[in-house]
């Protein structure tokens, strides 16, 4: 009897022995499940991280292009600047040279002036005057010693004071006439071929349409 019991005790110990293990084991597959839970963590976090890199992609990217902008915008406003410092320059000088030749102008024209006034100024240092006295002829006024010496120098007389001469056979009294000191040979000769064409004085010598160039009244 008493091995009876024995025997049933320990197939209850034995049972007892194999039941534990499979609780634990049957409880360890029960706790699994939670498992999915740090698989759904993992995911968040790589969804996480890869929109903090698009994100910092997208800064990266707008930096290079504002970048490239301000690098750009720097080379637009140099080419500028250049562009401007170049036009200035051209504008300077285009200025000086029409400067420089509007001064030129003036000098050559202040020179020409100049001359010309020397001129004028060495004629007028050549003439003298004379004032007419009754009897007085331009024919006799030529012979005079202070004047010409040659009587047939008279057209010359004429010549330069034709705006005060209507007629050479008449001249008046206190009439005062120039007198050129500085005759060209040229000159000469032709007055007195002229006069001696026309002959010594006298009303009646014929039309003034029969002297030469140069000694028609005007």
């Amino acid at each position: 009897m008493r091995n009876r019991w024995y025997k049933l005790f320990v197939i209850v110990c034995g049972l007892i022995l194999i039941t534990v293990p499979l609780f634990g084991i049957v409880s360890c597959a029960k706790k699994k499940p939670p498992a999915p839970v740090v698989e759904k963590i993992t995911e968040d976090e790589e969804m996480r991280k890869a929109e903090e890199a698009r994100k910092k992609a997208e800064e990266e990217e707008k930096r290079k292009a504002e970048e490239n902008a301000r690098l750009r915008a720097e080379e637009d406003a140099r080419l500028k600047a250049e562009e401007d410092a170049r036009r200035k320059v051209e504008e300077e000088k285009k200025t000086k040279a029409e400067e420089a030749a509007k001064a030129e102008e003036t000098a050559k024209a202040e020179a020409q002036e100049a001359a010309k006034a020397g001129e004028e100024a060495k004629a007028e240092e050549g003439k003298s005057s004379h004032e007419v006295v009754k009897g007085e002829s331009l024919w006799k006024i030529a012979k005079y010693k202070d004047v010409y010496e040659n009587p047939f120098m008279w057209p010359v007389i004429y010549k330069a004071n034709h705006d005060k001469i209507k007629d050479p056979d008449l001249i008046y009294p206190k009439q005062v006439f120039s007198i050129p000191g500085d005759v060209s040979s040229e000159d000469e000769k032709k007055a007195v071929h002229h006069a001696k064409t026309r002959g010594e004085w006298s009303l009646h010598d014929g039309s003034e349409k029969y002297w030469e160039p140069g000694y028609k009244k005007k």
